[in-house]
């Protein structure tokens, strides 16, 4: 069976349904594409944030890192500063001064033991009592030596202490900064990874972004040529409606005619040639 021809006005509203269809079409991938885009740039955006936040934990941790190495420096500084006061108070000490009072205690009984048991001129006896004399005052001098170089060696003793205990606390502040930094530098490494990140969502987000442009640029183009379309189909219709109520007009015009010459067969006849001829004259609307 031979299908029915499709005049030029359903040509051209198939054509213009097609292009309309288009149009459609490349919005729709115009809008997944724009939505891609928007997701990638709120995922984005939502790194961005936690990064924001992991950089003021970071800040916070290093602060407190900078203040526990402020601390063990002030603590190895007093302790650096007491070893060079303990080598100060160190200089001058007699390290054998018991063996130097007892050789001179061991002389001094000699003399006596010399003076009670030898027959001694008086002029001998007289300077064995001088050297005597010496022999106490320098034990008396030496003794009190002692007595300080006792009690530098007690200080001594104590700034020993003092300089355990603030390299001790120093240890412990040190080993604080080596806990922060560590705890610093995985942060760090986690807002670099996250930046990489960044930058590939960023990179993505453009190409769906460029997408999206040409897409909709496309869908603007095909919207236009559907614009110019409705135009043509609407001129079109506007003429055929023109034409139609024309040669009604006509017709009617004939038939008033007809109707005043019926007493008259040449008149109806000129009437009717005249209609059919004005009919044959109307051309048919061309539509592309």
């Amino acid at each position: 069976m031979q299908k029915p021809k499709v005049s030029e006005e359903e040509n051209a509203e198939i054509r213009y349904r097609g292009i309309i269809d288009k149009r459609n079409e490349l919005n729709d991938q115009a809008r997944e594409f724009a939505d891609a885009r928007d997701t990638l740039n709120n995922e984005r955006r939502d790194i961005v944030e936690d990064i924001k936040d992991l950089r003021d934990e970071r800040d916070a941790i290093v602060k407190k890192m900078r203040h526990h190495k402020k601390l063990r420096n002030q603590h190895q500084d007093r302790a650096k500063a007491l070893i060079e006061q303990k080598k100060g108070k160190r200089k001058g000490i007699h390290k054998d001064l018991d063996r130097d009072i007892d050789t001179i205690r061991a002389d001094a009984k000699m003399l006596e033991l010399k003076q009670e048991t030898t027959v001694l001129t008086i002029e001998e006896e007289n300077e064995l009592l001088k050297n005597l004399k010496k022999q106490y005052t320098e034990i008396k001098r030496l003794e009190s030596i002692m007595g300080e170089q006792d009690a530098i060696l007690s200080e001594v003793k104590d700034v020993d202490e003092k300089i355990t205990l603030l390299f001790k606390m120093a240890d412990e502040e040190h080993a604080k900064v080596v806990e922060f930094s560590k705890q610093s530098n995985e942060i760090h490494d986690r807002i670099t990874l996250m930046s990489k990140s960044i930058s590939h969502l960023i990179s993505e987000a453009n190409k769906n972004h460029d997408s999206y442009v040409k897409t909709k640029e496309r869908a603007d183009q095909f919207h236009q040529k559907a614009n110019e379309m409705r135009d043509k189909i609407m001129t079109a219709r506007n003429l055929k409606r023109d034409e139609i109520r024309e040669s009604r007009q006509l017709i009617s015009q004939q038939n008033k005619a007809v109707r005043m010459a019926l007493t008259d067969e040449k008149k109806l006849e000129a009437a009717a040639d005249d209609a059919l001829e004005t009919l044959l004259k109307k051309g048919k609307l061309e539509i592309r």
